[in-house]
C-alpha cells in the first residue's frame, strides 16, 4: 500500500497522531504521537520516548492501526499496518537521526516501524470508512 499525495500532506501537517496497539488477547491501547515520520512509499516510522504499554503490545502483536484528522476540514485518515520494535541498526538510527534534527540531545528508547497494509477515509460523510486503492 503507497500513501498517496493527499494522505501524506495531511499526515506531515497534522502535528500529532494516535496509535493503536493490541495485545495478544486483543485487549487495545491508544496513545497519542508527535515524534513520526514518513520513509518511503510504504513505511512510517514512529520515536519511541515514553511508550510502555504501547511496546509490550508490539512485542505480543505486531498488528498496528494509526489515525490523523484535521478538526477544520473534517479530512481524516486511518492507516493499518505491520509493525516492529527496533533499539538498535539502521531503522533504530534513522529514527535518532530525525528527532536529533529537531531536539539533538535527545536518544529515543527505541523506534517503531510500521510497513502499510490499508488505508481508509475516515472523514464525515457518505465515503466514511471506505479503503482506498
Amino acid at each position: 500500500m503507497i500513501i498517496s499525495g493527499k494522505v501524506k500532506d495531511l499526515f506531515e501537517k497534522e502535528p500529532l497522531i494516535t496509535f493503536g496497539t493490541a495485545d495478544k488477547q486483543g485487549n487495545p491501547n491508544v496513545v497519542p504521537v508527535f515524534w513520526k515520520k514518513i520513509v518511503g512509499d510504504e513505511t512510517i516510522i514512529l520515536v519511541d520516548n515514553y511508550m510502555k504499554m504501547s511496546k509490550e503490545n508490539l512485542l505480543e502483536n505486531s498488528n498496528v492501526c494509526i489515525s490523523f484528522w484535521n478538526s477544520e476540514t473534517g479530512e481524516a485518515y486511518k492507516i493499518k499496518g505491520e509493525a516492529a520494535y527496533y533499539t538498535k541498526g539502521e531503522i533504530y538510527e534513522e529514527g535518532k537521526k530525525f528527532i536529533q534534527t529537531k531536539k539533538p540531545e535527545t536518544i529515543p528508547k527505541g523506534v517503531v516501524e510500521i510497513k502499510l497494509k490499508e488505508i481508509y477515509t475516515i472523514k464525515p460523510g457518505v465515503d466514511a470508512g471506505k479503503k482506498l486503492d
